[in-house]
């Protein structure tokens, strides 16, 4: 689905095909495995009853929402079809605070959801509640709080059985991802254990990346992070889409650590394009401070510097590493 801001004041919303095509301001439709569905898969979901298909909304890091995530790059808002129908005012005023997310008009879905606390709302929507205020918290620079509501969120959808466990888990990227933002690190490992349980669809896999990326970069120790055919792997995913810009400065970062200039060098010219929405002077200061400085001395790219790149990945590819090292 797409969230756009144009104008300021009105919002569209479709949903997006893939996560490769969404672009930042988009909604992702995903199911409790983690991965995105289009459109016609969501509505096969909603014809055999899925219980939990959430909207995911990128709106920055701190999750790479979207979605990379905050952190993700993207923030990400989940609720399940049925709550949106379970009650029709509320829903559309959370789904438009999620679009304003999206959009990167992050104090005006904070003021939304701040009008929505004062509301009866029932027992099924204060957990969502408390994810999205726990998102625009972070993203507005306040980590205990953000803390506090992703932590108060998770209580509530451990003790909702099936029906609330694929947002479990997009909350629980989040908390990792943001008590390693925190410098919390033995936190943040331990809380990174229990990931291991979470499924393996094409959007959890970019968030259990970034959350290791958060957790290597903050601890300064890239040997916590695999093989360099592994970040390869990683690194095309992240650019095969036009978000995650967190995540891919997070590889630049990894890719330099490891002597791999070129490939850093690249990353970090295609990183600020997808900075947009993600408030990354908030979200991740360490890292926003590291990517400014880089920025600053990098050089100018060259005009066969992709060339090369280009042939380093092939031979990545076809499982001869290394024929494309320099």
């Amino acid at each position: 689905m797409t969230a756009s801001a144009e104008p300021q004041d009105k919002l569209v919303w479709r949903v997006s095909s893939s996560l490769d095509t969404a672009k930042p301001g988009e909604v992702l439709l995903l199911d409790d495995q983690g991965r995105v569905l289009g459109p016609k898969a969501m509505r096969r979901a909603s014809v055999v009853g899925w219980g939990v298909v959430g909207s995911v909304v990128g709106i920055g890091a701190g999750a790479v929402g979207v979605l990379v995530s905050p952190i993700a790059g993207v923030l990400v808002g989940a609720v399940t079809m049925g709550f949106l129908v379970w009650q029709l005012r509320h829903g559309r005023e959370f789904q438009r605070a999620l679009a304003l997310a999206s959009a990167g008009r992050r104090d005006e879905a904070y003021a939304i959801v701040t009008a929505l606390e004062g509301r009866q709302l029932g027992n099924q929507f204060p957990p969502f509640i408390d994810y999205l205020a726990g998102k625009l918290e972070w993203q507005r620079g306040n980590f205990d709080a953000a803390l506090g509501r992703y932590e108060r969120a998770l209580g509530a959808l451990a003790r909702m059985r099936g029906r609330g466990r694929g947002m479990y888990w997009i909350c629980t990227f989040d908390r990792v991802q943001l008590l390693a933002a925190m410098d919390r690190l033995a936190d943040a490992r331990a809380a990174r254990a229990e990931l291991e349980e979470a499924p393996r669809g094409d959007y959890f896999a970019m968030e259990l990346a970034l959350t290791d990326l958060m957790i290597a970069f903050h601890a300064g120790d890239v040997a916590l992070l695999p093989p360099d055919e592994e970040l390869f792997e990683w690194a095309k995913a992240a650019l095969r889409t036009s978000r995650f810009g967190a995540s891919v400065v997070l590889l630049a970062w990894a890719f330099g650590a490891r002597g791999e200039s070129d490939m850093a060098e690249h990353l970090l010219r295609e990183a600020p394009a997808r900075l947009e929405t993600e408030f990354l002077p908030q979200t991740a200061p360490k890292l926003d401070a590291w990517l400014r400085e880089r920025l600053a001395r990098a050089p100018a790219a060259r005009d066969d510097d992709d060339d090369d790149l280009a042939r380093k990945i092939a031979a990545i590819d076809a499982g001869d590493p290394g024929s494309g090292a320099p």
